[in-house]
């Protein structure tokens, strides 16, 4: 289990090096923003120690991406960017509609409700 543990710490502390790299900070930027130490910053991207649920938020934030990509490499942005630009396109009649759909979707898919006999 612990071999886990630091292979997930690896993988963790890569993505997150190179989202600063991107956003061309340094490690004493991203600790004053996230208001840790440079040394804390080190030691997770050195995958040395794991981040707190709190401290995985305050990177997603100060660098641009989301918690799936930090913990798992998921990239969820192209996704998103897709759904944002299909919105942008419509009325604001139309996105309340489309609205309404969604909570109405997500609402069915989050019920226990038995299958319905055709």
């Amino acid at each position: 289990m612990v071999q886990k543990k630091k292979l997930l710490n690896i993988d963790v502390r890569e993505r997150i090096r190179q989202c600063r790299e991107r956003c061309g900070m340094t490690q004493e930027q991203l600790a004053e923003q996230i208001s840790r130490s440079t040394q804390f910053i080190s030691t997770i991207e050195r995958g040395k120690a794991g981040a707190s649920l709190e401290t995985i938020i305050n990177l997603c934030e100060v660098l641009g991406t989301s918690a799936d990509y930090l913990l798992r490499g998921l990239d969820t942005t192209a996704h998103s960017d897709y759904i944002a630009a299909k919105l942008s396109l419509l009325s604001p009649e139309q996105l309340a509609v489309v609205s309404r759909m969604a909570d109405d979707l997500l609402s069915l898919l989050h019920t226990d409700s038995k299958p319905v006999d055709d």
